[in-house]
Order: C-alpha cells, then structure tokens, then sequence
C-alpha cells in the first residue's frame, strides 16, 4: 500500500481541524466598501476501502487509506446577474491522481434572463444526477457512487472541459418546466488520471513498454431536464460527442511494433429518473458509449476497428429517518462490452449498503458495503488477475469536514 508522504498528512489534518473549527459556516471576505465580498467554501475527505478477492480502487486487499478528497472554491458577483467561481482541487483514488492538486473549475456566469445565461472558461460537464457535482459528498448518501457510470478514477476525463456553454430554464405553464445545458470545449487529461493509468497497466513493464500520453480532445453536448407536473418527479436526456480522443505507446521491438497512436471518436448517451416522495428518494439512470477507432503502427493507419460498445445501469433507493440518519441501498451492472456480456471480465455487477451519518451539519460519516461480481472494472491494477465470476466483497469508509 502506497504511504502518503508526511507533508500531506499535515495538510490533510490542518485542513480537516480548520473546517471542524468553522462549522457550517461559509467564510465572507470583503475586499472594499465598494466591492462585492467574496464567498470561500472547503471540504477534506478521508476514505478508507478493503475488499476480499481482488484489489479494486487501490491496494484494496490489503486495506487502503489513498481514498481522499480536498477542494477549497471561492464565488463572488462583482455585477447583476454575473458570478465568477473558481476550485482547486486534489484527490487520490489508489494510484490515480497521487495528491497532485488541480485547477477544477474556474469560470465566469452571466444570466441575460431566466431563459438563457452564459458561462466560460473551466466549467463542470453535465451528466445525469452527479458528474458534476462528484465532489459533492453531502449530495448523495452513497460513499461510491454507482461506479459503471460515476468512476471515482475518470474525472479528469468526465467531469471537467475547457470551454463554454449555454443555460436555461422555460416554463410549461400546467405541464411542468424544461431546463438545458449546451456545451462545447476541449478535455484536457492527466497522465496519472484514470484513463491513463488504465492504459499504461495494460503495457509490458519499462523499458520495453512506455506511455507517449494523451492528446487534448473535441467535446460538444447537453442535457435536458424535464420537471414534471407530478410534485417530485423528472426525467433527465443527455448526450454528447467525443472526437479524436488519442493517444500513443510504445512496444518495443522484438516484443511489439514500436509505435502505436491511437484515434477514437467516442458518441455516448444517459437517461436519468428520479422521483422525491416524503423521505424516500428513487433514482435510475442509464448510460452508454461507443468507441470507433482505428490504430496508426508506424506512421501506417491499420483502418477503423467494428468499435466497442460499453453500457452501465443502476436503480437506487434511499431513506431519510431523521436528520443525523440516512440510509441507502443501489444495484449497478456495467457491461465493458456488450458483445460479451457472458464474459465474467467485461461485466461487473454490484449490490451496495449505505448508512450516513451527519452528527453536524459540516460533518457526514458514511459506511458502506457491496457485494460484487464480475471483474470488469479492474483496469488500473496490474496484479488483480481476474480469475472467474464469484462474488466478492468491498468495505468502504469515508468522513467528510465541510464549511
């Protein structure tokens, strides 16, 4: 298991005292008499994972404490209708990211009118109910999220872009509302992020193998919700295109061509419900892409691969007892391909327990157990040799310090 250097440590317990210290409270800092004052907000998690069978997220088997989260953001609104936001972020998920903090957002709103506004620079993509808000421990009962759909390790690759997009709410008068997003930018990924770290464990070790990197890549979609006349109820569409999603490795000969650059162009599409009943929660989501490719070996392109097509579906359902006690339960299934669905490593199907706990309004403890089978994301170790499909077992646990 990877020990975390001592100077995060420090960090980490600072910052989680700090946050305990503040309590709810937001910190308000005013710059002027004339100026607007600027609103912070932070947050630290500590997780911990341990599974049975197979190492997932992590050194899980052997019990892994790299399960952690940082972010401090600041808004302010120097004009009407116009707000700046900015986040720093780290975070380490077993081996991805390594405490390497990051620019997660930082972007500029302008609302013309409840029916269109404008935002640009580093926004959060929209995806269903949470690629943009993961971060967002307070939102969800779960310590993981449905992991078919929401990667803890993918979110240089899902959660932020480089560019803009437009915004909106309209009415339906007695049929409910509408609201959208439209977007358009560039991915920009770490090579400690999830993707890549998938890629390079699947290379024979240096220096036979090397990892070249990923290309910043073309992104546009949107999502649309639907707020139904029905009190509680909405129905979320969202969509997009991923072009020339590459990168390169390199297999040295006698044990491979040398030179291999990759090209995909990635269509993907999810469908949310949700329904909100007294103190139930209900929630279904659905999600799929497909990756076309074709590989350039030595500057020659071999031509477009049939494509693989990768979906991922779950049900939910959580219970509010109080306000200090939550509980909540979800079944996911992920497909890596549909075409062998029968394949115990290309599926992986999990039945979570979550019980939260917010002993303050700045604090929430969660536990959480699963149950699973298959292999199918165990992409970023090496050493988990997927060996059939019995089931087997994951401890997740995880305190979150907010202000």
């Amino acid at each position: 298991m990877k020990v975390m250097h001592p100077s995060h440590k420090i960090a980490l317990a600072l910052t989680a005292t700090i946050l305990a210290a503040g309590g709810a409270q937001a910190y308000e800092v005013n710059l002027g008499k004339n100026l607007p004052p600027v609103d912070f907000h932070g947050f630290v998690s500590q997780g911990f994972l341990a599974s049975t069978d197979y190492d997932y997220l992590g050194n899980t088997t052997q019990g892994s404490f790299n399960f952690t989260e940082v972010g401090l953001n600041l808004s302010v609104n120097p004009l009407p209708r116009t707000r700046i936001a900015v986040q720093g972020f780290d975070f380490t998920v077993g081996r991805v990211n390594e405490y390497e903090p990051f620019l997660d957002y930082a972007l500029v709103e302008y609302t013309f009118n409840d029916y269109i506004g404008v935002r640009a620079g580093r926004i959060r993509r929209p995806g269903g109910f949470y690629n943009h808000i993961q971060d967002v421990d307070l939102a969800r009962t779960s310590v993981l999220l449905p992991q078919g759909i929401y990667d803890a390790r993918w979110r240089d690759f899902s959660c932020s872009i480089d560019g803009g997009e437009f915004f909106g709410n309209l009415p339906l008068g007695k049929a409910g509302s509408l609201s959208y997003e439209v977007y358009a930018g560039l991915i920009n990924m770490s090579d400690k992020g999830g993707v890549a770290r998938g890629i390079q464990n699947g290379l024979p070790p240096a220096p036979i193998g090397s990892f070249g990197g990923i290309d910043q890549c073309p992104i546009y979609g949107g999502q649309l919700w639907y707020n139904t006349p029905v009190d509680g109820l909405r129905l979320g569409l969202s969509g997009g295109y991923i072009s020339d999603f590459g990168y390169t490795v390199t297999v040295n000969p006698p044990f491979g061509p040398g030179e291999i650059k990759t090209v995909s162009d990635i269509p993907y599409g999810q469908v949310s419900l949700e329904y909100l009943w007294k103190s139930w929660t209900f929630q279904a989501e659905y999600f799929t892409y497909n990756v076309v490719g074709h590989k350039i070996i030595g500057g020659v392109d071999t031509g477009a691969s049939p494509g693989v097509q990768t979906e991922s579906w779950y049900v939910s359902a959580a219970y509010r007892f109080n306000k200090w006690l939550e509980v909540g339960s979800y079944y996911n299934e992920y497909y890596g391909d549909t075409d062998q669905t029968s394949n115990s490593t290309q599926y992986q199907k999990d039945v979570a327990l979550s019980v939260r706990v917010d002993p303050k309004d700045w604090w929430v403890f969660k536990i959480e157990g699963h149950y699973i089978t298959g292999t199918g994301l165990l992409n970023d170790n090496q050493q988990s040799t997927p060996i059939d499909d019995r089931g087997w077992f994951m401890l997740a646990v995880k305190s979150t310090f907010s202000f």
